[in-house]
């Protein structure tokens, strides 16, 4: 029996999920990084240190979640701590000169996969992709928020 348009496009976002998910745990190659240690390093993009804090919350995380994944960076001489000299409760996070070439390396592999996906798309994909991308984006992170923050709406 065949499937409906929505049947397909529930398989199809079921795949999706379960690719990011697969993803976010395992490094691109030996000794690099997992999608959630790049997304949590992008935060440093172009900054020469941050708190743990602005780096969660760039990457959408919380902070005890950065924290972990930041001690097995630490671990590996890829981010480095500094305590501030004003506040010593308070620590930044700067890439290594490892890191930063290991960062580097990983967005250009990144960025060289999905230009070559891109432009294996037929034009009337390509035309439609961005949008799609930016809406299934909204989509997932309003299923992360759960149903009770959906039911709430923004204003509450």
């Amino acid at each position: 029996m065949k499937r409906s348009g929505t049947e397909n496009f529930l398989a199809g976002f079921d795949a999706l999920a379960q690719a990011v998910r697969r993803a976010r745990g395992s490094s691109s190659a030996d000794g690099g990084l997992t999608l959630s240690q790049y997304g949590l390093l992008e935060g440093l993009t172009g900054r020469r240190a941050a708190r743990v804090q602005e780096l969660a919350a760039a990457a959408g995380i919380s902070a005890s979640t950065a924290t972990r994944i930041l001690d097995a960076l630490e671990r590996r001489g890829i981010v480095r701590r500094t305590r501030s000299r004003e506040d010593r409760r308070a620590v930044s996070i700067s890439l290594t000169e490892r890191g930063d070439e290991l960062l580097q390396a990983e967005r250009e592999w990144l960025r060289g996969r999905q230009r070559e996906f891109y432009a294996s798309l037929p034009a009337a994909e390509k035309e439609l992709a961005p949008d799609l991308l930016v809406r299934l984006a909204a989509l997932i992170d309003e299923i992360a928020a759960g149903p009770d923050e959906v039911a709430a709406g923004p204003d509450e």
